[in-house]
């Protein structure tokens, strides 16, 4: 019965599905595994979505010419910005905490802190020192 079951399997998986080989470095696999794993997926659950999520961000990136951009082209990696380690680690806690990507973590951040800094600036605080601005002359 063994073989069989197993050749029951091999037609129906020929007839389902499409096979992609993929190669990472050595050691970077147990990486992808236990990533998927904390969330509750396969390998090939993981990877099927981050081809998914990857394919969407990209489908729809054009240039001011409406002319469709590389994936090398978009936005991803675009104004990138150093952290301090500890800066880092703050932020990604808090995304543990929120559920967030840290994309959109850090997006909200910025837009929250932006209002907050115009909002000082209205009422004549300095964001950055907390003092009163200085009036020109």
């Amino acid at each position: 019965m063994g073989r069989t079951s197993s050749m029951v399997k091999d037609r129906y998986n020929a007839k389902a599905y499409d096979e992609i080989k993929v190669r990472v470095d050595k050691g970077h696999k147990v990486e992808i595994q236990a990533h998927a794993a904390s969330l509750g997926e396969s390998v090939n659950g993981f990877i099927g979505r981050a081809i998914d999520e990857t394919m969407e961000r990209d489908s729809g990136a054009v240039d001011t010419a409406g002319t469709p951009l590389k994936a090398a082209e978009t936005s991803t990696g675009a104004g990138v910005v150093s952290l301090p380690f500890d800066t880092l680690k703050t932020a990604q806690r808090a995304v543990e905490a929120t559920g967030e990507t840290l994309e959109q973590f850090m997006e909200r951040a910025v837009i929250t802190q932006a209002e907050r800094d115009h909002n000082s600036l209205r009422l004549g605080i300095n964001p950055a020192a907390g003092g009163k601005l200085e009036k020109e002359a």
